[in-house]
């Protein structure tokens, strides 16, 4: 019995997906193979904004600019395609560059402030909404190119099968070889584990925070893009409340809040668990506004499980430490 409650605790987030999937199974519609697609390509974007956040919350960090990263970076995309006639290939660099220049201010400002990023990212958040309110002159911005609607909307082999799916699945297997075959995956477990402790070990701990800034921008700029592509528009709205989906995601999949541990299919299966619930939810006929009270739920119940976890960690490693102690005196 052990065994088996071990087993559910390390793979949490994989039990819940199945019990969802079990649960909505009785909705009709919902187990078919082109609902199954539909959910997996409407989430194509979260699921590679979570790929780039979980390194900053492996490391130990938290942003919450997310959304706002990407609804500017949408924006600028939009704009500079439609309005300045730059070319798709130059479209998508610039994106992506931008991205990954907002999420490196929010590191640079965490060091030079020496606060925590989570709360730099309270005040970056606004500061990004407010200049892609500005840059859309609050209007939406459409008339995209096929080009670009096809990063978004383009189907594979005769199916529902998107070109932003097999995106998403290439970009997981990369993220999933960096965080468990490489130094720099280690280097960032480490920070989030004991960051003194990375740093008496050789490690330049700014030097990583701004590496795993920039890399998570770049997937928030894929992200983007993906996202602006499927709407086929942009606009200052557009991925808003996306940081709130992608930190729950990611806490439901085994990511600590605190940093230091966590497993890029464990991350999968967090994000998938919210947009089951949704979709099954709204099948079921529900009111979107329980989708809110849900994901509410189910981010305060991971917090807790997660600190649960931890305090349990440290009584067991406490008495560890006592237990030689206590031989010898006996």
């Amino acid at each position: 019995m052990s065994k088996i409650l071990d087993f559910a605790r390390r793979n949490l987030a994989w039990v819940l997906l199945i019990v969802c999937i079990i649960f909505f199974s009785f909705s009709p519609n919902f187990l078919t193979v082109r609902n199954i697609l539909n959910i997996l390509n409407q989430n194509a974007y979260i699921l590679i904004a979570a790929f780039g956040i979980s390194f900053i919350m492996m490391s130990g960090g938290m942003d919450l600019s997310i959304g706002y990263m990407m609804s500017i970076t949408g924006v600028i995309s939009a704009k500079l395609l439609t309005e300045a006639g730059f070319p798709l290939v130059l479209v998508i660099i610039l994106t992506i560059t931008a991205a990954v220049v907002m999420c490196t201010l929010n590191a640079v400002l965490s060091h030079l402030l020496g606060i925590p990023r989570i709360f730099v990212t309270f005040g970056t958040m606004t500061v990004y909404q407010g200049f892609s309110f500005v840059l859309s002159e609050s209007k939406t911005i459409g008339g995209l190119s096929d080009g670009y609607k096809y990063i978004g909307q383009g189907t594979l082999f005769g199916s529902n099968f998107t070109f932003a799916l097999l995106l998403t699945i290439i970009l997981g297997l990369i993220v999933s070889f960096v965080l468990n075959k490489t130094y720099f995956g280690r280097y960032v477990f480490a920070l989030g584990g004991n960051p003194d402790a990375a740093r008496l070990a050789g490690i330049n701990v700014k030097r990583m925070e701004i590496y795993i800034s920039i890399l998570a921008g770049l997937f928030l700029g894929i992200a983007s893009l993906v996202l602006t592509a499927r709407v086929g528009s942009a606009a200052a709205t557009t991925a808003t409340g996306t940081e709130f989906t992608v930190i729950t995601g990611l806490l439901l999949g085994g990511v600590s809040i605190r940093g230091g541990e966590g497993k890029i299919n464990g991350c999968i299966a967090g994000i998938l668990i919210i947009a089951l619930l949704g979709n099954g939810m709204q099948m079921a006929g529900m009111n979107v506004y329980y989708q809110y009270v849900a994901k509410g739920v189910i981010m305060l119940a991971t917090i807790g499980f997660d600190t649960y976890q931890m305090n349990r960690r440290k009584i067991e490693a406490n008495t560890r430490k006592q237990s030689p102690g206590t031989e010898k005196s006996s």
